[in-house]
């Protein structure tokens, strides 16, 4: 009898323990992240990163992570269809906080849930403007941007021309990109962004592999500097065609432009570039997360928080390719790639 007892209790005890925190997982506020591509994308990879910097410091809340995968399949029928199951996860989540990564995110899941009454929208990776979203009216959005340091981009352009024997003081530039839904937003703002002393020379959409690499060899003959984003939505023949691989579209890039290239990326030199000059994507994920913990520590609404302007950088060279063109810079970049780990010597 003591043993069946005691037996009963036990189970009591467990069933207890597991009723209570069935509930308490229950009842701990969510956060979804919502990423546009897939985990092995090195942008998103490092977005998340930074996301994790302060997530893992929670022990409050329930996070949940759901990756749309749209830059490898990116053809109209799978866009609809991630749309479609990105909603249908937000709304079975039903976050008090969702996350959204990068333009997609925005545009065929976040944007679904402007003013709704008790979830809350934290962007990151927005290219141009809030605005084609609804977030700009919205009171329950915040978030962080992804726009171009073009400044520094600038002034990496002149620092290689300090260190030639016969420096340009008025080095020509043109800008290549992939059709992406992401550059093509941003593309005004390199458009428009006030070069000077740099002569911008304007930007041109590759429509696929085969053009792009036309695109290079005709523009790298005409400017001093190219400067590039990305490459990963370029078709090797027709629209119905597989993707170009971007390492070997970057290295194709490298080795036949006459033009030294500069990304505009961080993780175009891990590709194969010689330099890249990217916006942070750490600042993105640590921001995004920090403003979350915002919302929820506070118990406030997103739009009490002011939307931010990204303010950071990565610097990421490939010395071997910089000693190929016979270029050089000041000790000072290589001093920041190397402490960020982006020095990459072959």
């Amino acid at each position: 009898m003591k043993q069946k007892l005691s037996m009963l209790l036990c189970l009591i005890f467990l069933g207890t323990v597991l009723v209570t925190a069935v509930v308490y997982n229950t009842l701990k506020p969510r956060v979804m992240i919502l990423q546009s591509y897939d985990p092995d994308y090195a942008w998103t990879r490092d977005v998340d990163t930074g996301l994790r910097r302060v997530i893992d410091k929670w022990t409050g809340y329930s996070v949940t992570w759901h990756y749309m995968d749209t830059k490898k399949l990116s053809d109209p029928k799978w866009l609809k269809r991630a749309g479609i199951i990105a909603r249908r996860v937000i709304e079975q989540t039903n976050p008090r906080v969702l996350i959204a990564v990068d333009d997609l995110a925005q545009g065929l899941a976040a944007k679904y849930f402007v003013d709704h009454p008790t979830m809350d929208i934290v962007f990151a990776g927005i290219n141009g403007s809030a605005e084609p979203y609804g977030y700009n009216r919205a009171k329950n959005v915040t978030g962080i941007f992804e726009h171009k340091l073009l400044r520094a981009v600038k002034e990496a352009i002149m620092a290689l021309e300090s260190k030639k024997d016969v420096p340009n003081p008025t080095p020509s530039l043109a800008y290549v990109l992939d059709p992406s839904p992401s550059l093509t937003k941003g593309r005004d703002n390199i458009d428009t962004y006030p070069w000077h002393p740099v002569a911008y020379k304007g930007s041109v959409i590759a429509r696929d592999y085969p053009d792009w690499q036309a695109i290079v060899q005709k523009l790298g003959s005409q400017v001093d500097y190219l400067i590039v984003a990305n490459y990963r939505k370029l078709h090797t023949a027709g629209p119905d065609s597989p993707y170009a691989d971007p390492r070997e579209a970057m290295a194709w890039t490298e080795k036949h432009s006459k033009a030294p290239v500069i990304g505009i990326n961080s993780f175009n030199v891990e590709d194969g570039a010689m330099i890249s000059i990217g916006v942070s994507p750490f600042e993105q994920g640590e921001t995004a997360a920090a403003m979350a913990q915002e919302i929820l520590t506070r118990n406030i609404r997103a739009g009490q928080i002011p939307m931010k302007q990204n303010s950071q950088y990565i610097v990421a060279i490939r010395e071997s390719s910089l000693k190929l063109r016979s270029l050089a810079l000041p000790a000072i970049y290589e001093a920041f790639g190397r402490a960020t780990e982006n020095y990459i010597e072959k």
